[in-house]
């Protein structure tokens, strides 16, 4: 058993065997409030179906807010269909030449529907594909459907799945929360989990727009970000300097920066790289644009949205097993290091070389 499956292989494997599509959540959302009923942690969902989970709510505030979007590119069933064909929308960035004939899974209630892509039509105006299948038993409208797509493995040091965009980045603020949770750390820390993020990232704006996390906390968008020729797989975790659309607050970056160098010198397993991964939007932008203070950590992902450019063909998605580690290592030493007073100041640069020391705050 390699290194990395312990402490967090339940975690992982629990959260990626449940299906996932834009606005079909359900089964990760239950996934995730069982995690924290089980560990006393306080959590809620919104009329959009995000939850809001807050580790330590009268302890003192890390101002800190871990985001991440429990979605992956997926299928919605359309109308019910008891014969040989069904439709379906597809949310998500794929390719009209990734679905030839590709195999789906459809969860209906009475188990899962193996079917297979017969046409597709893309719908530019709302972000989505509508695509005709044939099956092999009966499906209902709201039904939701993945790739068929082993679910959960390992494969040469790294983690393999049908969805690790962004269930990993779901199950490392799991692992965080759990961290805290065992080691009793006194710094209260929330985490919030949205939905539909590949269809538009409207569980990101529902926060926003609604005011659900106070103007006062430092969003943390997380991710799998699509491997880079600049950030390749088990180069460590990265802190994300921007995405295609927008680049993060730079004094968030800093204080990334700083907590990852001192904690690079206190373990000589961990690693790091600070990179533009502009391969996509993610829900940091959002954050921004509304006016939070926020930064954005991410994992290098292979295969991004299940695209194999090697094959051409549908795959399985992967990430580091090493880089997750790193990525649990970080989220744990930011909410250790993270200010609990707003300065006005701007921060100082220090004597030691690469740090601003303890003078930053946001």
């Amino acid at each position: 058993m390699t290194r990395y499956r312990q402490p967090y292989h339940d975690i992982l494997r629990d959260l990626l065997i449940c299906p996932t599509a834009p606005f079909g959540e359900q089964h990760v959302r239950r996934c995730i409030e069982q995690f924290c009923d089980k560990r006393g942690i306080s959590i809620k969902r919104d009329a959009m179906g995000n939850l809001i989970a807050v580790y330590g709510r009268s302890l003192t505030d890390s101002r800190l807010a871990f985001c991440a979007h429990m979605d992956h590119p997926g299928f919605i069933i359309t109308a019910n269909s008891s014969g040989k064909t069904a439709r379906a929308v597809f949310y998500g960035g794929v390719d009209k030449s990734y679905f030839n004939n590709a195999p789906v899974r459809i969860f209906a209630d009475a188990g899962p529907v193996r079917a297979r892509i017969l046409s597709v039509r893309t719908d530019k105006s709302l972000r989505r594909k509508h695509v005709r299948l044939s099956i092999n038993a009966p499906v209902r409208r709201g039904d939701i459907g993945m790739w068929d797509l082993p679910a959960f493995g390992y494969r040469r040091g790294r983690m393999i799945s049908r969805a690790c965009d962004d269930l990993v980045g779901c199950g490392a603020i799991l692992a965080l929360l759990d961290e805290l949770h065992r080691r009793r750390i006194r710094r209260k820390v929330t985490a919030c989990f949205t939905v539909a993020e590949e269809a538009g990232l409207h569980g990101a704006k529902h926060l926003c727009v609604n005011g659900v996390v106070p103007k006062k906390t430092c969003i943390l968008s997380i991710e799998t970000s699509s491997v880079l020729p600049t950030a390749k797989m088990g180069n460590g975790v990265v802190i994300r300097v921007g995405d295609r659309t927008s680049v993060f607050d730079p004094k968030v970056t800093a204080f990334l920066l700083d907590v990852a160098t001192k904690q690079q010198a206190n373990d000589k397993t961990f690693r790091f790289q600070r990179k533009l991964m502009d391969a996509g939007t993610c829900e940091g932008t959002v954050f921004s644009r509304f006016g939070y203070r926020c930064g954005a950590i991410c994992i290098p992902l292979g295969n991004y949205h299940n695209r194999s450019t090697r094959t051409g063909r549908i795959g399985t998605e992967s990430v580091n097993g090493e880089d997750f580690l790193n990525m649990v290592k970080l989220f744990l030493a930011c909410v250790k290091s993270a200010p609990v007073k707003v300065q006005s100041t701007p921060p100082r640069l220090t004597s030691q070389k690469g740090s601003l020391g303890e003078r930053f705050y946001w």
